[in-house]
């Protein structure tokens, strides 16, 4: 299912615990859903390259890097809402209990 997204465009279910693959050209290599409850979604994303940037359509914080282990994006997005992260925006379409569809497309 998140194998559609692989080229960074599709519109997918997921649950938490799911990653979904993404190019690395578009500035993210990877979305991992961690959490949805109460009509938010909350995503973490690995960084790579050395630009980053966000138009803040969701809540994002920045954490790392660290001694062993690379910095992160972390994203808490609500039903409806919108964002770029690099060059990739992602869309939570809408939050049904503890499933959400979102969309991925270049930005």
């Amino acid at each position: 299912m998140t194998r559609a997204c692989a080229d960074g465009t599709c519109e997918v279910r997921v649950n938490s615990s799911v990653r979904v693959p993404l190019p690395k050209r578009f500035g993210l290599s990877s979305l991992k859903v961690t959490g949805i409850e109460d009509e938010t979604v909350s995503f973490v994303a690995p960084m790579i390259g050395s630009k980053f940037s966000s138009d803040g359509g969701c809540s994002a914080t920045i954490t790392g890097p660290m001694a062993n282990s690379a910095a992160f994006w972390g994203l808490t997005c609500g039903s409806g809402d919108t964002t770029v992260v690099n060059k990739m925006s992602l869309e939570v379409v809408g939050v049904t209990g503890k499933a959400a569809v979102i969309r991925i497309r270049p930005a």
